[in-house]
């Protein structure tokens, strides 16, 4: 491990948290090969699944890192599973309506206008070792279970965390230039800094139950017309509703109670839960179960001089679209590329202030969504009539079914949540005085607005554009327009920057201008009609070299204690 005299000139960066979000990042800067070391206080085993929904923003990012192909091949639920969610009165009882979006885990599916990767449904149990495994491929990462931070100190020169080996007791140290805290939402990290969360904690409590059924996927087949990732029952005022984990016996249960639940269930109310979700008394095995809360907080601040926070340490939210493991990567792609282009020497301290400021406001408008989701579910409610055999029951359900689709339904659409999220007013994208376009959860509206994801296109040689996205910036040139200025200050200021023509009418449509500036990240920084009158200085925001601190609030040495009292909360 290395002293405080390493510190400067490190070059690394330190990673507390080995989960979806802190494997990520190791990724994102691996594949930059920037040093990194992640530890987890953990063993790295997966002890109860969740977090299933993966969006096809995250499984570009998985793409770009090399991993997608395989995490559909390894997936579970399996390739060929469909993509359907079924809101009934319980399994064996009435079907009120369903979404479906075709095959569960191939590429892209009904998402192809809009994306090579369309969303995946995978189970934590596949998802979390194919990160793992990918982080451990690349040669600058290093990964460290059974690793305990107790303490750690910044000042203007990096970081140093004092760690404890937990097999065999002893302690040592790690240095870095920086430290990303990706240790969930209990984060000792945070805590240690003081900084709080903001909004609502716990608006509603709940319970999941991991289970074993293998006589549900014949029932399912029988009297819901096939195979669901999720099946909502109104089958009670708990709304249990039953995820798919393995695509063949394994399920997870979730229920709504209303208060925490004291003491926990026990088995034999899992058991009784999940027949009430079935409607028939079938085999049951309790493999797992633990109360969850629901949650509407996002951090304060993403940063205290030069440690980060991200994923769950930054934000927590109602699993109601999936948006959590998805926000928190996202976290983890936008920070990784500013870290490394920091190290590397061409982008300016401005570059990590953009941090928090591009992806805050996109916490806020994620977890506020997946609340809104939260609560037009808690307006659903069994009703008797919703099982009569009769037109009252028949008229019933199809009211029911409508509101369904009115309230729900862009939950499990949400393209909009998952591609059309922009960095509007960060300070390192060039506004153009255009109106931004749409901004709807459940719609998608391609744009190259600086801030936006840069649109998707298949390339004549079957590339989609989004491939050539990534090492560097990339200018996206159509017709006549003169790139050249731009690619001379880029190397006269040692950024890297690319340029790709497009000779397609159709796609040069696409991209709106002629002249399309794409981040490392695949956002856009800038567009025009032609090159700028000052490009240095466009490149210079993009790369954050104008203002800013690389160690803001660290001007002396600060020493903070990993274990401390919890921060508190404010409303968002």
């Amino acid at each position: 491990m290395s002293d405080r005299n390493e510190r400067a000139g490190s070059r690394r960066v330190l990673v507390v948290g080995a989960g979806p979000v802190g494997l990520s990042l190791a990724i994102e800067l691996g594949w930059r090969g920037v040093p990194v070391t992640v530890i987890d206080q953990g063993d790295g085993s997966v002890p109860f699944p969740a977090g299933e929904a993966i969006f096809s923003r995250t499984m570009e990012h998985l793409r770009r890192w090399g991993c997608a192909e395989e995490a559909r091949a390894q997936s579970a639920p399996p390739t060929h599973y469909p993509h359907r969610t079924v809101f009934a009165t319980s399994v064996t009882g009435h079907v009120l309506t369903e979404f479906d979006y075709g095959v569960t885990n191939r590429s892209p599916g009904a998402y192809g206008p809009l994306t090579p990767e369309g969303p995946a449904f995978l189970s934590k149990f596949s998802f979390l070792p194919l990160l793992e495994q990918t982080a451990r491929a690349l040669p600058s990462v290093d990964i460290r279970f059974a690793t305990r931070l107790e303490t750690f100190e910044q000042d203007l020169e990096g970081v140093l965390a004092e760690v404890r080996d937990l097999a065999s007791g002893a302690t040592g140290t790690l240095a870095g230039d920086y430290l990303v805290a990706c240790d969930g939402g209990r984060s000792n990290v945070r805590r240690a800094l003081g900084i709080e969360f903001e909004g609502r904690f716990a608006q509603g409590h709940n319970f999941a139950v991991h289970f074993r059924a293998p006589r549900l996927p014949a029932l399912l087949r029988e009297r819901l017309g096939g195979p669901a990732v999720q099946i909502h029952t109104l089958s009670s005022p708990r709304r249990p509703y039953i995820t798919v984990v393995n695509g063949v016996d394994e399920w997870r249960l979730s229920v709504y109670l209303d208060q925490e639940p004291e003491p926990e269930p026990e088995p034999k109310d899992a058991v009784a839960w999940v027949h009430e979700a079935v409607g028939a008394p079938i085999d049951v095995e309790i493999l797992a179960a633990q109360p969850w809360s629901g949650h509407c907080v996002v951090a304060r601040s993403y940063r205290a001089g030069r440690v980060f926070l991200a994923g769950d340490a930054a934000h927590l939210l109602w699993p109601k679209g999936g948006f959590g493991a998805n926000t928190g990567i996202g976290d983890a792609v936008d920070l990784g590329w500013k870290l490394a282009a920091v190290l590397e020497g061409w982008a300016g301290p401005a570059l990590l202030d953009s941090y928090e400021a591009e992806r805050r406001p996109i916490a806020v408008r994620n977890v506020t969504e997946a609340s809104n989701n939260w609560k037009s579910d808690s307006q659903l409610a069994p009703d008797p009539a919703l099982g009569r055999a009769d037109t009252q029951g028949d008229r019933a359900r199809t009211e029911m079914g409508e509101m369904i689709r009115r309230s729900r339904g862009k939950e499990f659409r949400c393209t909009g949540v998952q591609l059309g999220y922009r960095y509007s007013g960060s300070p390192v994208c060039v506004p153009d005085a255009t109106p931004q376009p749409p901004d709807e959860p459940d719609d998608y509206v391609p744009s190259t607005w600086p801030g936006c994801r840069a649109p998707h296109l298949w390339l004549p040689d079957g590339s989609s554009i989004l491939d050539h996205f990534g090492r560097g910036f990339v200018l996206v040139v159509s017709g006549p327009a003169d790139p050249s200025p731009l690619v001379k200050a880029a190397h006269q200021h040692g950024v890297p920057l690319t340029v790709l023509r497009l000779t397609d009418p159709a796609a040069a449509r696409l991209y709106e201008r002629p002249l399309v500036l794409v981040r490392p990240d695949g956002h856009v920084g800038w567009r025009g009609t032609q090159a700028p009158a000052d490009p240095a200085a466009v490149l210079d925001r993009l790369r954050g070299a104008k203002t800013g601190n690389p160690a803001t609030g660290a001007g002396s040495v600060v020493v903070t204690r990993a274990a401390t009292a919890e921060a508190g909360t404010r409303q968002l």
